[in-house]
């Protein structure tokens, strides 16, 4: 299977996370944790929001994770409201995975228990988020249906040498205990062999389909950076950041024809690729220029 990126999965139990460390050590992508519950019930946890935008900053792709007690589809729907309400307006570029692995779940039998998994997804789907579900080899052996779920995407604990699931899967979580740079202590490590961001996109999920500004082709203009604090971003949405960029000068292909949440932006070309930025008098600016861009 095609290796796509390297990734580590965080809660709180990272404390705070270095994520500019984490990125400059090669790791691209981090599926952070919304909650779970305990005795006093259930509970977002303390540093989701932090390591979300820590995590977009530092220029990673971001995903999603609850671990999930839930025993009925009353509960399940419970779950959701809670973990749901604190993502909304978040633009996620990995999926929300349903974190099924509890001891407690197993006496409902593999039927019942399959089919709450499902039950979750389908509604993450209905809310238009792009939902997988989570799990280790010997669980899903002995008490999931894999094959009822297979058209999920699936993100699979095995700690082992060599991967020992035997179906479809498009993640794999290969230590519990490994290490990285800008964590204290141990934490799990990824990989990840799918994009998911141009199904996340072409089906508007994960919030990328919120309409940006009205967007006309410009030629013969330049967008200049002259703070190190301009931030860019993937959509024309402030969620969705992909980095600050460096100073310099940058081709604008697109401009806005009006203001879209208070600004104007620009559709310029970095790297290979276009990115949207919003122009911003005290970090950047947009000036007329005899270079040929497109």
């Amino acid at each position: 299977m095609a290796f796509f990126q390297n990734g580590i999965d965080v809660s709180r139990y990272q404390g705070n996370i270095n994520w500019g460390r984490v990125a400059a050590a090669g790791k691209q992508f981090a599926i952070i944790r919304v909650g779970s519950a305990n005795s006093g019930g259930l509970y977002v946890d303390p540093y989701f929001l932090q390591n979300i935008n820590g995590a977009k900053a530092a220029g990673l792709r971001v995903g999603a994770y609850y671990y999930t007690y839930a025993r009925t589809r009353a509960a399940v729907a419970n779950e959701l409201t809670t973990f749901l309400n604190v993502m909304d307006g978040l633009q996620l570029e990995y999926p929300v995975f349903v974190d099924v692995e509890d001891s407690s779940l197993t006496s409902l039998g593999r039927a019942a228990l399959t089919s709450l998994v499902q039950y979750a997804m389908d509604i993450l789907y209905q809310r238009k988020w792009y939902a997988g579900w989570y799990s280790y080899t010997n669980y899903i052996n002995s008490y999931l249906n894999a094959a009822a779920l297979s058209r999920y995407p699936l993100w699979v604990a095995d700690y082992r040498s060599a991967l020992g699931y035997n179906g479809s899967y498009a993640m794999w979580q290969y230590t519990g205990s490994g290490s990285a740079s800008g964590i204290s202590g141990a934490c799990d490590l990824d990989r990840s062999y799918k994009d998911f961001l141009p199904e996340i996109r072409a089906g508007g999920y994960n919030n990328y389909g919120v309409s940006g500004p009205s967007m006309e082709t410009v030629s013969g203009k330049r967008l200049v950076v002259f703070n190190a604090r301009c931030e860019y971003f993937h959509t024309a949405n402030f969620n969705d950041v992909v980095g600050y960029l460096p100073l310099g000068n940058y081709c604008v292909v697109k401009q806005s024809t009006q203001k879209y949440n208070g600004y104007d932006w620009v559709i310029f070309r970095y790297q290979g690729t276009e990115y949207w930025t919003a122009v911003i008098g005290d970090r950047n600016r947009v000036e007329e220029c005899n270079c040929d861009c497109n």
